[in-house]
């Protein structure tokens, strides 16, 4: 028998013990369900759709290049951008299409100018830099433009452009002529405007023009001729043109006869711009224009295209640039192939060959031929046609009709202009229909 301090103090810690053991922990009250969870969460993770990863970027848009069934738009590099430190070559942003930004001044395939609509965002899809390889990247137009020259006249056409005549499309001919004129500004661009010139020249003499391409055509020559020709820089690469330095003795006459010129001594006047021609100094540069230039008159239009080269190869001629004329009443003026004779005069006399008795003296005001006179003489068939010529006039609202007696006249101006290009015995004249 236990003592009464054992009995209560052992039943007291029995007690406490069994107490003890009744109370459960939260934790492991919790435990099932925490492991009820990590099982759901290891299957969800197994069974998900495979592919989709919540943690990649964002797939970037799809541009219209690489679209299929949209063409990519037309985009434009800058080729001098390829000369980065580094040996990296940064690519250049692309120029926006034209109608939708102003283009770069110095973009050789600029929109047309007002005379001409621009090119909208369904146009090519070639870009620019493709068609012509690197671009901008030697003076002088000396990288390889020639071959640029070459692809411009064999290369399909792959640009659409907007009809001028109000229909939705032009034809392959006109398409391809636009085509050689962004070519051409390219060129131009490059500093190769022999390049942009001579491709252009080719162009204006294919028959297949419309009468709108032919002057788009003209307008770009006559702005690329204003440069080389008619303004005071010398293009090393333009055979039309040279620099003389001036040496004792000279004159301007007996510079244009020594370099035998086959130009009036007053084109070197003109596109010097010397206000006094006798006042040349030694050793001082001079820009000067190489003839032969030749006249080819179209009736129908009252138009004189003026050309340069060989008088015997008229595939070879350049286009300089054109005068609007007046010609003779009731179609008066004969067609046909001429030379500019040796009577080629300033200040020249006349006499009315319907009235003898209507004599005008040189210099005289009211002299109706104006202040210069070339005679025309005709060759081959054209033989036996005589008496006509080239010519100025005292009524400026002739020109563009037909009032002469079937000479060719032009404005003061004009007449001054073509006196100086073309040459007696040389230059060659036709008149079209």
């Amino acid at each position: 028998m236990s003592l009464p301090s054992q009995s209560a103090r052992g039943s007291g810690r029995s007690a406490a013990v069994s107490t003890r053991r009744r109370r459960k922990s939260p934790v492991r009250s919790a435990l099932p369900f925490l492991i009820v969870a990590v099982l759901v969460v290891i299957v969800w993770f197994t069974m998900r759709p495979t592919g989709v990863r919540t943690d990649e970027p964002a797939a970037p848009p799809v541009t219209a290049e690489a679209s299929p069934d949209r063409p990519a738009p037309t985009e434009i590099t800058q080729g001098a951008t390829r000369s980065s430190p580094g040996g990296r070559e940064p690519v250049a942003p692309p120029r926006m299409l034209s109608g939708t930004q102003e283009p770069a001044p110095d973009e050789v395939d600029r929109a047309l100018t007002s005379r001409e609509a621009p090119r909208t965002a369904t146009e090519p899809t070639r870009t620019e830099q493709a068609r012509t390889g690197p671009t901008r990247s030697s003076p002088s137009g000396q990288n390889g433009s020639g071959g640029v020259l070459s692809r411009a006249l064999e290369e399909p056409t792959r640009t659409t452009w907007p009809a001028t005549n109000g229909g939705a499309t032009q034809s392959a001919t006109s398409s391809r002529v636009r085509t050689q004129i962004d070519t051409a500004r390219r060129l131009v661009a490059e500093n190769d405007r022999v390049g942009a010139r001579a491709l252009l020249s080719r162009v204006l003499r294919d028959p297949g023009l419309t009468h709108a391409e032919a002057n788009l055509v003209r307008d770009e020559l006559t702005e690329i001729n204003q440069h080389l020709v008619f303004g005071r820089v010398v293009d090393p690469n333009d055979p039309i043109t040279e620099e003389y330095v001036v040496r004792a003795g000279d004159s301007l006459s007996r510079i244009a006869s020594r370099r035998e010129l086959a130009t009036h001594w007053r084109l070197i006047q003109r596109v010097n711009g010397l206000s006094n021609p006798s006042r040349i100094r030694l050793d001082q540069k001079l820009k000067l224009v190489r003839g032969p230039f030749h006249a080819v008159v179209t009736k129908s239009d009252f138009r004189m295209d003026i050309w340069h080269g060989p008088p015997s190869d008229p595939s070879r001629w350049v286009y300089i640039r054109s005068f609007d004329v007046g010609l003779g009443e009731d179609d008066g003026t004969p067609l046909g192939q001429f030379v500019v004779s040796a009577n080629k005069l300033e200040n020249p006399g006349w006499v009315n060959p319907r009235n003898p008795r209507e004599r005008y003296e040189p210099n005289d005001p009211n002299n109706p031929i104006g202040n210069f006179w070339l005679g025309l003489d005709g060759v081959g068939e054209y033989e036996s046609i005589t008496g006509y010529g080239i010519h100025g006039t005292i009524e400026p609202s002739s020109i563009g009709r037909s009032m002469s007696m079937g000479c060719i006249r032009l404005g003061d101006d004009d007449i001054a202009l073509v006196f100086e290009l073309l040459a007696e015995r040389v230059s060659r004249v036709e008149v079209r229909p």
